[in-house]
């Protein structure tokens, strides 16, 4: 005890911790506001599902062992060094309930045990994957051996501390066995009772000069995230990942030019990166040599705003002008144009960084302010612009897939239950205008009544979007939710059936920005439906082995994941295996985030990636659920030469090859009014 020298310690630590987290957090409130502090009880279960109860570091076995058992005992420990801090100014300082003899005393110092022995295990086990295992997403470096020797040091001297009083007391208590077991080393090694109690006295220092150490040292490193990850994970987005944000384009807001257009939020999320990699691990830009990897880009945005703190702090938005683009500066124009927007580092991470949101907002400065963007999507837009389509075909040929098929138009005011929306793929794309003949065969079938929207209907914008146009992307909203509503009775309250999962999506999550409220289901849950109620009834049988590529807009942004699947499942004969990534894993096609219209010139072709791994398999079909996984799948397989022993065909597809022969005659209720041409 030495209350002197503790509050000395205490005052300088406190002191420079205050000091340095005034300019951190000083940052924030000079960035741009966003509402992060609605909904608190969704708030509240996220951060006990995934904060404290570790709910996605889980999903890897031993690394997620080895954090739970550092952070658990983080969390357990803490009482105890609040009460050794407390011993520094008082020998008899004890918390309520903990002291000796306390109701809590025995049961926490078992527990204090237990997770300081599970702490030195955890960090056994990050050396040795640090050390031997040396895998590729680790950003291996001087730090995290620095704090994990933090983290032992402070168990040990805990430890060892209550371990000498029960050496020199000559006492072992079953309720603190690994104390009991320190003072069983201090008593085996002979030591003299003034040795016994100079080592205790040296833990305990240590201990507390430790503790201050560790948590100055926190906001210098990645290892910030101790302080900022519970409140990142209690701050994470609550509108579905698919949703991107709705700029004011009248206020001109227009995307992130410099480090002082970021929302506070957006610091948050750089400050939270643990540089853990698992946005890597199946990050289709990171796995096939593409210049993005998260994390990085995470760093490069905390130093960009760190190394520039005292400008900002001083003059907070007059400080733009004095600071350098983000894109083409610190970051590469490359690197924001690689990204899919596939979603899977949003889903891996364990604090809910958001990358995908901050990348469109890079994209979206750099095309409408900028008009520096891939020459390619030139055409892309002017096709969306002028024709309503990104291949800027003829929107008068929109219905031409279905003139023999007698599809009724949703504007000849007839009965039915469902509007089929039927997408620019699915209208103009040779291939996926199979896809729509045989969902339309489907739907008819079951005996379902159904129109489409003909001429009418108009890309949904999705690829504008996503490539940074949002002045296009809300000139295409805004007139299809307008259509929409126009279809009220149809479009409102009953559902909408979207084949491509990018229409589903802006559909169904990005339209209520807009008021446009519609159920919209994906074909391939109707379909499960419509298997499960025996409206329709597979008989002829598929002899083929097929593997399913999960679509990242209808699984990964949307959770639909076993309807295709059980959709196959129902088709007589047909055998599935599953590629290694598959489900919430998956593995990109290559085509979102607008990079359908785009040239892939670096690296590996995402999609022969991930053909590669469907001819593993042995499978003989690649079953879609997406025209442009269609698309890219086929394409990787021509361009690696296996179109003798591998196809890709849509879920529909294979499901209206089981089915009966198709009837004759379009059903009675849909010859009025018929698409033809539109």
């Amino acid at each position: 005890m030495n209350p002197i020298a503790t509050f000395v310690l205490l005052a300088l630590a406190g002191g420079f911790f205050a000091w340095t987290m005034r300019q951190r957090f000083g940052l924030l409130l000079k960035l741009r506001p966003e509402d992060r502090f609605d909904q608190p009880e969704a708030r509240a279960e996220a951060l006990f599902a995934f904060g404290f109860g570790q709910r996605r570091l889980l999903d890897e076995p031993v690394a997620g062992l080895m954090h739970v058992l550092i952070f658990g005992a983080f969390l357990v420990v803490s009482l105890r060094t609040i009460t050794m801090f407390g011993l520094g100014f008082s020998r008899d300082f004890h918390l309520p309930l903990f002291g000796p003899g306390g109701p809590l005393f025995r049961p926490y110092y078992l527990l204090r045990d237990v997770v300081a022995v599970g702490a030195l295990v955890g960090c056994g086990i990050a050396w040795y994957k640090r050390l031997v295992q040396k895998p590729d997403r680790l950003t291996l470096s001087w730090e995290a051996h620095f704090i994990l020797a933090m983290i032992a040091g402070l168990m040990l001297t805990d430890l060892f501390f209550e371990g000498s009083e029960l050496a020199l007391a000559h006492a072992r208590d079953g309720f603190r066995p690994a104390a009991s077991f320190a003072a069983d080393v201090l008593t085996a090694l002979g030591l003299s009772a003034s040795t016994i109690s100079l080592v205790g006295v040296v833990c305990f220092w240590a201990h507390l000069t430790q503790v201050l150490v560790f948590g100055n040292f926190l906001p210098y490193g990645k290892h910030f995230h101790i302080i900022t990850g519970l409140p990142n994970v209690y701050f994470k987005r609550l509108s579905p990942s698919g949703r991107l944000s709705k700029p004011d384009l009248e206020k001109e807001e227009f995307g992130i030019q410099k480090a002082t257009d970021l929302t506070w939020k957006q610091l948050f999320d750089a400050y939270s990166c643990t540089e853990c990699g698992r946005c890597e691990t199946n990050c289709p830009t990171y796995q096939t040599g593409k210049p993005l990897t998260h994390k990085q880009l995470n760093q490069t945005i905390k130093h960009q705003l760190l190394d520039n703190a005292g400008l900002i702090l001083s003059k907070g938005k007059a400080a733009a002008d004095e600071l350098p683009n983000l894109v083409g500066g610190p970051i590469a124009s490359e690197t924001i144009w690689a990204c899919t927007t596939c979603g899977w580092c949003e889903t891996a991470c364990p604090v809910f960084i958001e990358n995908v949101p901050r990348i469109v907002d890079l994209r979206r400065y750099q095309v409408m302010v900028e008009s520096a963007f891939p020459q390619e999507a030139t055409s892309a837009f002017k096709g969306m612009e002028s024709q309503g389509n990104p291949w800027g075909l003829d929107r008068m040929s929109r219905a031409d897939w279905c003139k023999d098929l007698d599809v009724p138009l949703a504007s000849a005011g007839g009965e039915y239950d469902y509007l089929f929306w039927v997408g620019c793929a699915g209208s103009y794309d040779d291939r996926q205008k199979k896809v729509s003949r045989a969902i339309v065969r489907l739907l008819r079938e079951a005996g379902l009544r159904f129109a489409i929207l003909g001429r009418e209907e108009s890309c949904t914008g999705d690829p504008a979007r996503r490539l940074g146009n949002e002045y296009l992307f809300q000139t295409l909203a805004q007139a299809n939710v307008e259509l929409l509503n126009q279809y009220a009775p149809a479009a409102k309250k009953k559902r909408i059936i979207a084949q491509c999962p990018h229409c589903l999506n802006t559909l169904k999550n990005e339209y209520p920005q807009f008021d446009g409220h519609f159920e919209v289901v994906h074909h391939a849950e109707l379909l499960e439906e419509l298997l499960r109620e025996r409206k329709l009834v597979p008989e002829r049988p598929v002899n083929e082995t097929v593997t399913y590529h999960d679509s990242c807009y209808l699984g990964r942004h949307n959770g639909v994941y076993e309807a295709p699947r059980e959709t196959l499942r129902a088709i007589p004969k047909l055998q599935i295996v599953e590629m290694p990534r598959n489900r919430r894993e998956g593995f990109c096609c290559g085509a979102g985030g607008g990079r359908m219209w785009l040239e892939e010139s670096l690296g590996q072709r995402v999609n022969q990636n991930r053909v590669e791994e469907a001819a593993k398999t042995g499978a003989a079909v690649v079953a879609t659920a997406c025209p442009f996984c269609t698309t890219m799948v086929k394409d990787g397989i021509n361009e690696t030469g296996r179109e003798e022993k591998l196809r890709v065909m849509d879920v529909a597809e294979l499901l209206a090859q089981a089915m009966p022969e198709a009837r004759a005659e379009p059903a009675p209720s849909e010859k009025e009014g018929a698409a033809s041409g539109g």
